[in-house]
């Protein structure tokens, strides 16, 4: 016989070898204890869920029940009842307390049936959608006790009723052994819900020190995890908290929900999707509101339905989060790869659960477990992502400092040169055009003293006063550059010189009034020298062009905007005025600080400069060219 035939022989004898099993009893020795007892089941399901205990056992006799070859038997979601059968017998010498756990609080409704071969039918009921037998034994599990004699044999059925997945991790235990097992079960859950409970305090702690708000929304998140895992563990229906039967299906709906809603704004800000994915970012908006009306939708369905509908969408949003992460951390986000791998290891371990809870991969230990087991390392690599972002900013921070002091020390050292070169050029004005026009000025005097006629003594005359008007702009000119702040006294002190050196030297009286509020906050350099300068050509104007004996100008301040009106007596500039070059480059000039030129030109000539305060810098305007 060749070693293929051989294997074959092996498998088929362990199979016939595990199908006689289910025939057989299941042997409490002495030593016994703990012993699962799937291998000697046999179970019915029942469609309509109406049968009693003798249709049971009659559909037994008839050979309708199918042994389990399953290490724990699994049905997925199924609106079917399901009846399980073995017979269990006593090989210890005296009577002894025997107690059988279903290793799940998830399931609706258990009936269970002792049967004795002299005695009545004894029956215990439990489950999350009943009340619970007195005598049951007080766990978050179904837990029937039942009695031996010395060699005793009895027969056990076992109706399960549930919308949740319906799975059968039956085992039976001597009772110490339970109570040390139990033990250790609790501390486990308590490890896992107190390491949960701890992250969420540091998250909201470190919200509030760091006033970061994605450690708000993990801790939020977290409290929906907790609420979920607290319900399907039993804990919430053991404690006898309220509402116990609606939690068990749909607290858990709500809190699955909520938990995705919170982590679909994690999303959002963990990779800043408005800014870098904006038009992802529109359909995470649009699944947000998907969640939102999906709550309602899956709280008024069946369960059975909606439950495993939930676990789907559960592990499509946890698909779409692990591409979205990988897609970042493509494009250069480093900190997206503990998002990934928080994830990746989350949808790997569900997807695993969910495979056992549809039946379509059998179940060698709790799928409950392995859940928690990715939960619990999901949110560690969670809490990564989070210090790893926080390091990150930080990180860019001290970046973005040690830039902005090398550009202001770069800022500094050209400021520096561009002063020197400032100083430089105000001696070259005050050296070279300065004392150009000084000297013009002088020749001009001494050629106006020995003209011998009175029209050459008037050129030499006017030859002089531009020279002099031509020193003052160029010292108006040193000034402004040598200047480092100008405010409202300054100008008030600059006009009232100008008027008093240009006006009286032309034979035009001037006066200047001031009104309002002027220790106000100055100007500035540049829209302060703009606004000079509209009122030089304000007087020049009155002196090339008004024929006026006398020229007023009025600086009025208002609560929130600023007027100067420069008026002459002279002969005005008709009823309908052109703007010529000189009240044009005005009206530019107080369009760029933000105000407006108003004239009158009936009664002599009337110009009024209103504008906004504070004043705005100027901005380049073309000058307008006019006749």
């Amino acid at each position: 016989m060749s070693w293929f035939h051989k294997l074959i022989a092996l498998v088929v004898f362990l199979a016939a070898a595990g199908g006689s099993r289910a025939e057989e009893d299941v042997c409490l020795s002495p030593r016994t204890t703990r012993l699962g007892v799937a291998a000697w089941l046999t179970t019915y399901r029942d469609p309509a869920g109406g049968m009693t205990l003798d249709q049971a056992r009659q559909a037994f006799r008839a050979g309708q029940f199918q042994p389990s070859r399953k290490p724990w038997p699994s049905f997925g979601f199924t609106p079917d009842a399901i009846w399980v059968r073995f017979a269990v017998r006593s090989e210890t010498a005296d009577e002894r307390l025997w107690l059988l756990e279903l290793r799940t609080a998830r399931m609706g409704e258990l009936d269970w049936y002792l049967l004795r071969q002299n005695g009545p039918v004894e029956s215990l009921t439990a489950g999350n959608q009943r009340e619970r037998s007195p005598e049951m034994v007080d766990n978050k599990n179904p837990v029937f006790p039942f009695k031996l004699a010395a060699g005793e044999r009895a027969e056990v059925f076992l109706r399960i009723h549930s919308e949740t997945s319906l799975h059968l991790p039956l085992q039976i235990w001597e009772p110490m052994a339970f109570m040390a097992a139990q033990t250790g079960g609790e501390a486990g859950f308590a490890a896992f819900f107190g390491y949960l409970a701890a992250l969420i305090l540091l998250s909201l702690v470190l919200s509030l020190f760091t006033r970061d708000r994605g450690y708000a929304i993990y801790s939020l998140s977290l409290v929906g995890v907790f609420g979920v895992y607290f319900i399907s563990s039993g804990y919430y229906v053991w404690w006898h908290l309220p509402g116990g039967r609606f939690a068990v299906e749909g607290g858990v709906i709500i809190c699955v929900q909520a938990t995705l809603l919170l982590l679909t704004f994690y999303l959002r800000y963990f990779f800043d999707l408005p800014t870098t994915l904006p038009g992802l970012n529109r359909w995470v908006v649009r699944l947000a509101w998907g969640l939102v009306a999906g709550t309602g939708v899956f709280l008024l369905g069946p369960y059975h339905i909606m439950q495993p509908l939930v676990l789907l969408q559960t592990l499509l949003f946890g698909a779409g989060s692990l591409v979205v992460a990988l897609v970042a951390w493509w494009r250069g986000n480093r900190t997206a790869r503990f998002y990934a791998l928080a994830w990746l290891t989350f949808w790997v371990l569900l997807t695993i659960t969910n495979f056992q809870y549809f039946a379509w991969l059998p179940m060698s230990h709790l799928p409950e477990s392995q859940a928690i087991l990715g939960v619990a390392l999901s949110v560690t690599f969670f809490l990564l992502a989070m210090a790893d972002r926080v390091r990150l900013i930080h990180r860019n921070m001290e970046a973005a400092q040690l830039q902005v002091l090398a550009l202001e020390q770069q800022a500094s050292k050209e400021l520096r040169v561009q002063m020197r070169q400032q100083q430089q050029l105000i001696r070259d004005l005050h050296d070279g055009i300065g004392g150009l026009t000084a000297n013009v000025a002088i020749l001009a005097e001494l050629g106006r003293r020995d003209a011998p006629a009175d029209p050459e003594r008037a050129s030499f005359q006017r030859i002089s006063e531009l020279a002099c008007e031509g020193g003052a702009e160029i010292r108006s000119l040193m000034s402004s550059m040598e200047a480092r702040e100008l405010q409202w006294p300054d100008l008030i002190d600059e006009c009232r010189r100008h008027g008093d050196l240009v006006l009286p030297a032309h034979g035009i009286e001037f006066a200047l009034a001031v009104s309002g509020d002027s220790d106000q906050p100055g100007p500035g350099i540049f829209p302060g020298m703009s606004l000079f300068r509209v009122f030089k050509e304000a007087v020049t104007n009155a002196v090339k062009h008004s024929g006026a004996s006398r020229v007023e100008a009025h600086l009025e301040f208002l609560p929130h905007h600023f007027r100067m009106t420069v008026q002459d007596n002279g002969r005005g500039m008709g009823a309908a005025p052109g703007l010529g070059r000189g009240q044009a480059n005005m009206a530019a000039r107080v369009a760029e600080l933000g105000g407006t030129m108003t004239h009158r030109g009936e009664v002599g000539t009337k110009l009024v400069f209103e504008l906004p305060l504070p004043l705005k810098a100027p901005v380049p305007f073309p000058e307008t060219l006019g006749g």
